[in-house]
């Protein structure tokens, strides 16, 4: 009995040592001596992209392939995680799909550098509610197109 106490107390300890926040610094941790290390490249940099905003109005649109064409041509000039986003989204092969991927590009967008005269608007009924950027005009909502264009609103 006293074996499988000491065998369980360990158990507990190994969990809540892997689960302790490491307070040291990314960049000075030490890799292991096999370990591949991979630079990392900034997921978000610079002002967003009219190829996302031409994305968005097709989507609105329902216009498929203008979307896709404005995703990947948003792949095409973007690096990290926003390139690698849009070219999830221009791979799908219909509104449904583009429209899922495009709100986790519309995640990374949103934090982004807007022009001045774009806003990020806020559909709370698309999947939890999802954001994206346009004109601050009359709504254009991509996640639902022309069946609810105008769901939503603008939240700055």
């Amino acid at each position: 009995m006293n074996r499988i106490a000491l065998f369980a107390g360990g158990i507990v300890l190994f969990m809540f040592s892997s689960c302790a926040p490491n307070d040291q610094p990314a960049s000075s941790r030490e890799a292991a001596p096999d370990a591949t290390v991979i630079p990392q490249t900034p997921a978000v940099s610079g002002a967003l992209s009219m190829n996302y905003i031409d994305a968005a109005s097709a989507l609105a649109a329902d216009d498929l392939e203008k979307a896709k064409a404005s995703l990947t041509a948003l792949a095409a000039e973007s690096t990290g995680e926003l390139q690698t986003l849009a070219q999830a989204a221009a791979k799908t092969g219909d509104l449904a799909a583009m429209r899922e991927s495009f709100k986790a590009l519309s995640a990374v967008a949103t934090s982004m550098e807007l022009p001045k005269e774009y806003a990020v608007a806020f559909c709370p009924m698309y999947k939890g509610g999802a954001k994206w950027v346009q004109k601050k005009d009359t709504l254009a909502n991509p996640y639902f197109g022309k069946a609810m264009a105008t769901c939503g609103s603008f939240v700055n």
